[in-house]
């Protein structure tokens, strides 16, 4: 099973972080007390949408580090200040219809497996919660999921030169949806499975 990080900027510890799926450990750490030390032995960091983003630039050698050593990262949420290079700035879709978040399946990969584009698109009946904006993916970058009217990448993993990979989701935290009665639940657990099996 794998061991990750996830640092907490926000009342509370989610409830999938704080009972991780299929036996997996995450270990949870206040963003500023946050040491480089902390992710010795960590197969993965999970970041989430809710962080400081100016705190976390000042981490941007330690993160990068973490990915040339063969780490593996979950970033999630419209970031507006990049911290990390890729992925990058954060572009929101350009919209007036809900039909433009509308979400279809890319590229088959192990965090996918099984994923239906209907249950990533809507949610309780609403389109958009999975992602409204795009972070421009690599040419290296495996496209997970793109947004079926305007082809825009949403989800996509990145191999670092070191090893290590970068998961780019930009929208809400993937492990909100892990309690889902859709085909959206496992999307979270098979991130886990995929990052502790590298």
């Amino acid at each position: 099973m794998g061991r990750f990080l996830y640092l907490l900027n926000t009342v509370g510890t989610p409830k999938f972080i704080a009972d991780p799926p299929r036996g997996h450990t995450i270990t949870v750490v206040d963003q500023y007390e946050f040491e480089r030390s902390d992710l010795d032995g960590v197969d993965g960091l999970l970041l989430s949408q809710h962080l400081d983003e100016t705190h976390l630039g000042e981490l941007r050698v330690t993160l990068a580090a973490f990915l040339d050593d063969g780490g593996t990262v979950s970033l999630n949420g419209p970031i507006s200040k990049p911290f990390l290079d890729p992925p990058g700035a954060y572009h929101g879709l350009p919209t007036q219809a809900a039909r433009d978040w509308l979400i279809e399946m890319d590229t088959l990969h192990p965090i996918t497996r099984g994923v239906r584009a209907e249950d990533l698109s809507m949610r309780m009946g609403v389109i958009g919660f999975w992602a409204r904006g795009y972070f421009e993916a690599p040419s290296n970058a495996v496209v997970l999921t793109r947004f079926a009217v305007s082809g825009k990448p949403a989800d996509w993993v990145w191999r670092s030169p070191g090893g290590g990979a970068l998961l780019v989701h930009p929208g809400n935290d993937i492990w909100g949806y892990a309690g889902d009665d859709t085909t959206a639940r496992p999307f979270f657990a098979q991130f886990l499975d995929w990052a502790g099996a590298r």
